[in-house]
């Protein structure tokens, strides 16, 4: 499933392309296509990235999800004598990247509809979601996290001069504005004065109801890192990345723009091979125990987190190696990630067979858990 009414709508397509080239190697894949209206689209030709250049795309049949039912996505009959024609998929690997996919919408969906999906948990992935939540659990949990001031839509539109006073009363140097519930870097500004932050705000306060605004983490070396793997298990951490960027960090443009040439999942180059474009050092070019460091806080942070599939992790390392903090998590990478466990020997492909793995056993531990029991509180109010 990919698409999704996100503005990260584009990176998904791109992204489930990667996937099911590899996937298809070895199942039967059905793509899912939600479009930004939130209807959803079936049919081989969304196979072919071609088929995006209309909407609804070239081919495409539309899809429902009916609640209730043991098969429930269904193709509606076509014409007034025609059949429903039911989907009997085995797993949904979950490729929406932000609103509607990565914060949970879509896997209580198909948690209610009991099909077996990779990102297995509602909470863990709607609290992932939100920097703001994310920040509160993490740092909860031990871990290092910038400090930073929420802004919430409301707020501003009441009284802009009050939220860029209150911000700067607690924030005196250069600061990054970003929405809170986005990704793909969309939406973020490093801003040095208060011109650049009115800016900033008003865009990000368009993209999202609420945004974060932390203090410019000046001189920090970022570093990337992914986790694979569920509650209970031991996890498998990827090589760690140093990404290349402007100083305020990668933006979008950076991501899938470039052209740089990546290889992708098919040996793609530039711009098809999404974040495999992007520029990097991989293993990252910092001292070996920095990279230990990093591997070793991801796999706490995937555990803490509740966390199930593949993660990553973004890092800065500040005051030459005295602090390590989370940036944040990203429960639906990019390219998944793939590129990150490659050096390890785990190509895409293996990576794509490990994550329907942990779907089936997160659906089965889910079978094992009891959801219902006898209760004589019905019979007492009906007198029977």
């Amino acid at each position: 499933m990919f698409g999704g009414p996100s503005v990260e709508h584009d990176v998904s397509i791109i992204t489930a392309q990667q996937v099911m080239a590899v996937a298809g190697e070895r199942h039967d894949v059905v793509p899912i296509y939600v479009a930004t209206d939130g209807r959803w689209w079936t049919g081989p030709s969304l196979l072919e990235v071609s088929s995006f250049a209309a909407q609804p795309p070239t081919g495409a049949r539309p899809v429902e999800l009916r609640l209730g039912r043991s098969v429930p996505l269904v193709m509606p009959a076509s014409g007034r004598f025609g059949k429903d024609q039911e989907l009997r998929l085995d797993v949904v690997i979950n490729a929406i990247h932000g609103t509607g996919g990565e914060d949970g919408a879509l896997l209580g969906a198909l948690e209610l509809a009991r099909v077996p999906h990779v990102g297995r948990g509602v909470a863990a992935a709607a609290v992932t979601m939100d920097k703001h939540l994310s920040k509160a659990v993490l740092r909860d949990a031990g871990f290092d996290v910038l400090p930073h001031v929420r802004v919430e839509r409301a707020a501003w539109e009441a009284d802009e001069e009050a939220v860029v006073a209150r911000i700067r009363g607690e924030i005196t140097t250069d600061v990054v504005v970003k929405p809170a519930t986005l990704g793909s870097s969309i939406g973020v500004a490093r801003c040095r004065d208060d011109d650049e932050l009115t800016d900033a705000l008003q865009l990000a306060l368009e993209l999202d109801r609420q945004v974060i605004v932390e203090p410019f983490a000046a001189g920090a070396t970022e570093l990337n890192v992914a986790v694979l793997g569920r509650v209970g298990e031991a996890p498998l951490v990827s090589e760690v990345e140093r990404p290349i960027g402007g100083e305020a960090g990668l933006s979008f443009e950076d991501k899938y723009l470039s052209g740089a040439k990546g290889k992708g999942a098919k040996g793609a180059t530039g711009k098809d091979a999404g974040m495999a474009t992007q520029g990097r050092v991989i293993p990252a070019d910092v001292p070996a125990e920095w990279r230990d460091r990093v591997k070793a806080l991801a796999a706490g942070a995937h555990a803490a987190l509740r966390l199930s599939g593949v993660v990553r992790y973004d890092f800065f390392v500040l005051d030459d190696g005295a602090r390590f903090v989370i940036n944040e998590p990203n429960t639906v990478p990019g390219s998944f990630a793939f590129y990150l466990f490659e050096p390890d020997g785990m190509t895409f492909d293996l990576l794509v067979e490990r994550l329907i793995e942990i779907a089936v056993a997160e659906q089965q531990e889910e079978r094992s858990t009891v959801r219902a029991f006898e209760s004589a509180l019905l019979k007492r109010h009906i007198g029977a």
